[in-house]
């Protein structure tokens, strides 16, 4: 399984003062075969993410993708544009083949009032697409996700896949934002199986709205029900269904760990991972047998 390290999912030794290559030191200890960083300190110039992507390197690990989060439809998109600009020079500077950033990432749905998705979509495109030519012109491919209210869900991604037309993209695989919107991974993998090239895995705890909200922690998706995020295999994402849709399309990209549990890291990352490889391989040892060309079902032989 080629598992990536997302760098913010150490958020809670990055508080402590921790630098960027020890958190990378630590990934790498842990068994992760890539990195993929985000803005943080002793990453904010282009020189900075070079000598990263060096170490990254040196430690014998990959550059998976380099992600930020952003707000593209605030008040100022052009300030958003000149920053994500300089985040894809960093990507192409430390050999990452992958740039993400969000578009429009609140959790909550909008207020009487405020932009649609309608609105927010012919707002976005254009924005969207001068980032997607401006990292092709330096070798890096934006890649985007399953994320927020708006851009969340199998029908409004692909209108927003659409309405980006001849623009150069991936998808990411986001495994538990799709929990917001009420749908599953295994929907937003089948409906964009094409056009995967990175996947991000977490899990969450789900409870019923119709009780009290559980408490600090707890967000609400669009149905009214609960999510907490929790250790991978801990909560409601069908890892074992993922992995097995992502076998049969031919996936062999990276599966970056976005952890952002309760549970402290000091356990909770390796016990995501034990439990990540754990499906994956139980997977990997019983194959899905595919229906033959010249029949409906499959044969047996």
């Amino acid at each position: 399984m080629k598992i990536s390290a997302f760098l913010c999912s150490y958020g809670p030794l990055f508080e402590q003062g921790v630098s960027v290559c020890e958190v990378i030191d630590r990934a790498a200890a842990q068994g992760f075969g890539a990195i993929e960083p985000f803005p943080c300190a002793g990453l904010e110039t282009v020189d900075e993410a070079r000598r990263v992507g060096a170490y990254i390197r040196d430690k014998g690990l990959a550059v998976s993708c380099y992600s930020t989060g952003c707000e593209l439809l605030g008040p100022d998109s052009a300030a958003v544009l000149a920053q994500m600009r300089h985040r894809i020079d960093q990507a192409a500077a430390m050999g990452s083949p992958y740039f993400h950033h969000t578009i429009h990432p609140p959790l909550v749905l909008p207020r009487r009032g405020e932009a649609d998705f309608a609105q927010s979509l012919v707002r976005a495109v254009p924005l969207v697409r001068e980032l997607c030519f401006y990292a092709a012109d330096r070798g890096v491919l934006c890649v985007y996700e399953d994320q927020g209210m708006c851009f969340n869900g199998c029908g409004a991604f692909r209108r927003l896949a659409e309405a980006l037309g001849d623009a150069p993209f991936g998808v990411v695989a986001d495994v538990g934002n799709i929990c917001f919107v009420d749908e599953t991974a295994e929907q937003f993998i089948g409906h964009f199986s094409s056009r995967i090239v990175h996947v991000h895995l977490k899990d969450y705890l789900r409870k019923p709205g119709n009780g009290p909200c559980p408490g600090a922690g707890w967000y609400v998706t669009r149905a009214g029900d609960y999510l907490r995020d929790t250790i991978a295999g801990h909560g409601v994402v069908n890892f074992p269904a993922v992995f097995r849709l992502l076998a049969q399309i031919g996936y062999d990209g990276w599966y970056s760990l976005e952890y952002a549990a309760m549970e402290p890291i000091s356990f909770g990352i390796g016990m995501s991972v034990d439990n990540l490889r754990r499906y994956y391989e139980d997977v990997r040892r019983n194959p899905v047998q595919l229906p033959l060309l010249d029949s409906i079902s499959p044969r047996f032989e």
